[in-house]
């Protein structure tokens, strides 16, 4: 029983070494944690209408610890909005934040400005993920008609500006280059 045992003992040993020798190898290798150009595809709510985001982003410089990365793209919900967001992160993974803007290109027009925060990993090299929230301000232009219908001889009302604060959630892939 004992030269079983050891026998075991001797086989799981062969097998697992080698396996750790190439685990070790990867865990010392340096991770590439630089700030690269990155593409987000992604799909949440803002309010409670669902959006599809697909963004381009790329680090222009930093700022003390911190890199900065504009992110411009479309979010296409019941309106077309072009976005441009910029990000402060410490590195390609982790959390991010920042400033978000936005022009309303369909319907009348209008706009959007806020925040947005999320938290980004990888999956693979280039393949990730993200999860992210965010508060904007949107203002949707003569959105709202006259409502109720003018008495007869009386001028209609002009149409109003829609305006609400939008909480957003979103959750994605990304892929550096």
């Amino acid at each position: 029983m004992r030269i079983l045992k050891t026998s075991l003992l001797k086989a799981t040993l062969a097998t697992l070494l080698p396996l750790t020798g190439s685990l070790a190898a990867a865990q010392t290798a340096a991770a590439d944690t630089r700030e690269r150009p990155t593409v987000w595809a992604g799909l949440g709510l803002e309010t409670i209408l669902p959006v599809v985001q697909v963004s381009v982003s790329a680090p222009v410089g930093q700022v003390g610890a911190l890199t900065v990365t504009p992110r411009v793209g479309v979010d296409a919900t019941v309106a077309a909005i072009l976005s441009a967001d910029l990000l402060f992160s410490r590195a390609d993974t982790g959390w991010y934040g920042g400033p978000s803007a936005g022009v309303v290109v369909t319907g009348r027009g209008g706009w959007r400005a806020g925040a947005v925060a999320g938290y980004r990993s990888r999956t693979r090299p280039d393949l990730g993920f993200f999860v992210e929230g965010g508060v904007r301000y949107t203002v949707l232009r003569e959105a709202i008609g006259s409502r109720p219908a003018p008495q007869p001889g009386q001028p209609a009302r002009p149409a109003e500006d829609f305006a609400l604060p939008s909480p957003t959630l979103r959750l994605g892939l990304t892929y550096r280059f």
